[in-house]
Parts: structure tokens; sequence; C-alpha cells
């Protein structure tokens, strides 16, 4: 696996880890890193999973991916060395992961947030109330979204300020943030306006909730992140 961070202001960090084939992982290898980076609990959750190889993966490397940018996150702002093992990923009712100590720490955590596509698995860490982040592989192609987008998006989309796959990440990252995803609807989330590389999202459900997506400049991918301060 290859791992690069990208630094989003002073508060988010996002890592980018571009996996092999999931399932050219040998049992021996999956186990090897499980062994390394998950607490016994989760240890046991994994090999209890009844999923296949592909999924396993997919949830094994995950996990290792945000508690890696977990850990270096938290060398960066707080000068503080821990291991993988010291946090347990969990997930809320609604299915967003967050990060707890496995071990006995005073110090606070940041919020995090995940997204997979295919080769590539992104994990987001900010020191911030929320975090939402989501990531495509920037030759997809997505024309069902078309049929979908509201008049401001339309326009948005014919001037060119935003693609079918920006609008996407967009709406996917601004609903991980607030908690709940996008909730089969996109929309939900409509986008209206865009600021070079920020979208600006709301929700049809809450007229207060007003958020900014950042796009990274990252090769061969559309990534978003919205951190909610």
């Amino acid at each position: 696996m290859a791992t690069y961070s990208c630094v989003v202001g002073p508060l988010a960090r996002v890592h980018v880890t571009v996996v092999e084939e999931l399932k050219t992982y040998t049992d021996e290898a999956a186990r090897e890193i499980a062994i390394q980076h998950l607490t016994s609990t989760e240890c046991a959750t994994w090999m209890e999973m009844q999923a296949n190889t592909t999924r396993k993966m997919e949830w094994l490397l995950g996990r290792v991916a945000l508690k890696e940018a977990v850990c270096d996150f938290m060398l960066e702002t707080q000068l503080t060395t821990i291991h993988s093992k010291d946090l347990v990923i969990e997930r809320s009712e609604e299915g967003a992961p967050f990060v707890t100590w496995a071990t006995q720490h005073d110090l606070p955590l940041p919020v995090i947030s995940l997204a997979h596509t295919e080769g590539v698995i992104v994990a987001a860490v900010a020191s911030a109330q929320a975090v939402g982040v989501d990531v495509e592989n920037a030759d997809r192609q997505a024309p069902t979204v078309a049929r979908v987008l509201t008049e401001t998006e339309t326009k948005l989309f014919e001037a060119e300020r935003i693609t079918l796959l920006s609008a996407v990440v967009a709406k996917e990252a601004a609903s991980k943030a607030v908690g709940t995803g996008l909730g089969g609807d996109l929309r939900r989330w409509p986008i209206v306006h865009t600021d070079g590389d920020q979208h600006f999202v709301t929700c049809v459900d809450d007229e207060e909730i007003a958020l900014i997506v950042d796009f990274l400049d990252v090769p061969n991918l559309v990534l978003g992140i919205c951190v909610v301060i």
C-alpha cells in the first residue's frame, strides 16, 4: 500500500491510501495486518465477519487507514506518539465512524470520516465538531446524476462550475459531516453556490444547515472534504 497526506487548513488532514487488488491479499497477509493494527476485540470481530474476502479486506484496511491517520494527526498536533492498538474505531447508530481510546488516555481525539472507491481508501481526521469525506475515481461515469440536479445545479453544471462527480462527492461529504449520509436521495443535499474549489451545500430538511466542501487536488481522483468547525 502507498499512502500520502493532504493538509486541509490548520484543522484537518486527509490520508489517501492506494491499495492493491483486495482479492490478492492472502489470508496470512491479512492476519498479519489485523494483528499489527487491531485490538483483540476488533480482531475477533474481523475474523468472525460473514462476508466475502473483498468486503473483509475493505473493512480491515479502512480501519487501518483511520488509525494511522489519527496516529499521525496526534503526533503532529499534540506531539503524542500512539499506536494503532491504542485506538478503537466504532460506529454510531447512523453508521458514521468515530474513534475512542482502547487504553487509558485523557487526550481528546479528532473526529474522523472514511471513504472508498476502487483501489483507494481515504481517511479524514479533524480537530473540529465533525468531518465528512468522499472520493470517486475521476474517470467514473455518472450520467444518471444529471436527472436529479436542481435548477441551480444544472446552471452550475452548464457553466462548468461543477461536474456530475463533484456534485455527488460534495453531497456525500456534506451528509457524512452531518452524520446521516445521503439517505439514498441526492436531492436532499442541494449545491447552491461554488467558489473556486469549494461547493456550498444545504439540506432541504433543515434550512439552518449550510456546509462548505473543499475539493483537494489529487491526481486521478475527485476528493472532497467537509469540516464543521
